[in-house]
């Protein structure tokens, strides 16, 4: 009995497609252009391929299966684009073209900020602290995103720093990427005067904190006013080119390759 052949598939679920390879390839070679020395021979599009697989299935560096370039490559660019700011650069970029495609300016004038504690890993055991609100032993990702739900920013740290203490790193990398946020909203773990008064000072915004409702069990979010995606959940947009850029291409930047950061690169290579 002749076995049977294998019906063709794509490689990887994580790899990126050839639509989503063509609008990130321009903004790549942008942010990371190669000028001096012999042409570069390495598949760009195989490291990023790489990155998305280590992210997606949370294996060592020396697992990475074999169809992919060496892992010291893989480790050499990822490492040198998180280095760079290479990643929010794409993600910067990528995040322009789909506000521009929805008729939107490019920098967004108004944003959201929160953060989510996560449990830590054995890696992560030296940047980890006790969330006692959440009651979580781990890391907590400050995020900030548009009005539309679209990540601007990303850091990650231990989960026992005060909201209103990290915060100031966040918006600290938020106004060195847009200077055109003069309004931020924020829960109650933001509030404080001396805190709002030093985002005003520093970047002549405006941080209003939305206190939670009475009568409701869960945090308001405003959306009458701001419209759909204020609760940091990344909405999906209509737009033709957010559809063919799937999560990878611009949420990778802020949910893994922080965490890659941190816990890949105390494992050893």
């Amino acid at each position: 009995m002749a076995w049977p052949k294998e019906i063709p598939c794509k490689r990887y679920p994580s790899d990126l497609t050839d639509e989503e390879w063509e609008i990130l390839e321009p903004i790549l070679k942008k942010a990371d252009p190669y000028t001096t020395g012999r042409p570069r021979k390495v598949d760009l599009r195989e490291v990023i391929n790489a990155i998305f697989y280590l992210n997606k299935t949370g294996c060592q560096w020396r697992y990475l299966p074999k169809d992919f370039p060496y892992y010291t490559l893989i480790s050499y660019y990822y490492h040198q684009w998180v280095d760079n700011n290479i990643m929010e650069q794409i993600n910067t970029a990528i995040h322009q073209q789909l506000r521009k495609e929805m008729g939107r300016n490019e920098n967004p004038s108004a944003g959201i900020i929160d953060s989510q504690t996560v449990k830590g890993t054995p890696e992560s055991a030296q940047e980890s602290g006790f969330d006692g609100g959440k009651l979580i032993q781990g890391r907590k990702r400050h995020i900030v995103v548009d009005t539309v739900g679209y990540i601007i920013i990303a850091r990650v740290h231990a989960a026992n720093i005060y909201d209103g203490h990290a915060a100031r790193q966040a918006l600290t990398a938020l106004f060195s990427i847009v200077d055109s946020v003069k309004k931020i909203w924020a829960d109650g773990g933001y509030r404080g005067e001396e805190f709002i008064q030093w985002v005003k000072e520093q970047f002549d915004c405006v941080l209003e904190v939305v206190e939670k409702k009475k009568n409701r069990r869960r945090f308001s979010s405003v959306t009458s006013t701001l419209g759909r995606g204020t609760n940091l959940c990344l909405a999906r947009s209509l737009s033709a080119t957010e559809q063919r850029l799937r999560a990878e291409t611009y949420i990778e930047y802020g949910s893994c390759l922080y965490g890659l950061n941190s816990t890949h690169a105390a494992k050893n290579l």
